[in-house]
């Protein structure tokens, strides 16, 4: 069977069961024989529906890529914001209990690709470029500045991801709120 084929609901169960393993056991060992294991089929059947293990990989990531930015896009306001606001409504979001997983899994693959790791690091390159057509469609800027405004913002989330997961208390708030207010958002 070629890469992608079968039934579609089965390859979308296989894949709603590996987003739930990964993100319960993170990414770092992930191996598709015991992923296979935990889904009921084989490490076979798996490369039959995605290719490979990088396929699955990017699969399961762009899945949770699509649930955090539908969580994070329902708190924030219908319309493009400033940089400034837009850090702060995320840092708010970043703070939601049911985001933690998928977030934890977002740091881990940060991890592995800046160590050079493979296939992580051509993931997360792609991952990235999601987030930052995501958040650049955010963004009440000039088009001119649209990709250096979002590649800010992505760079400010990410410190703050790690002041949260690093920091003990509450010093990623702290810090949304100190780096708000100098950026002259309201409420900051």
């Amino acid at each position: 069977m070629a890469e992608g084929r079968g039934r579609p609901e089965q390859r979308a169960a296989f894949l709603s069961g590996a987003v739930e393993h990964v993100l319960r056991h993170g990414v770092a060992t992930l191996s598709l024989r015991p992923l296979a294991a935990a889904l009921g089929t084989s490490d076979r059947m798996l490369l039959s529906y995605f290719g490979s293990r990088e396929q699955l990989l990017a699969a399961v990531l762009g899945v949770v890529g699509e649930q955090l930015q539908a969580r994070f896009a329902a708190g924030l306001p219908a319309h493009p914001v400033s940089p400034a606001a837009l850090v702060r409504e995320l840092a708010t979001a970043l703070r939601d209990p049911a985001a933690e997983a998928p977030l934890r899994l977002y740091v881990e693959v940060g991890g592995l690709a800046a160590r050079g790791h493979e296939p992580h690091r051509a993931v997360a390159a792609a991952v990235a470029g999601g987030w930052l057509s995501w958040l650049g469609s955010r963004l009440d800027v000039p088009d001119a500045e649209r990709a250096d405004a979002a590649a800010g913002v992505l760079a400010v989330v990410d410190g703050l991801l790690l002041v949260r997961f690093l920091a003990p208390g509450p010093a990623a708030d702290r810090a949304a709120g100190w780096l708000a207010g100098r950026l002259g958002y309201p409420g900051g």
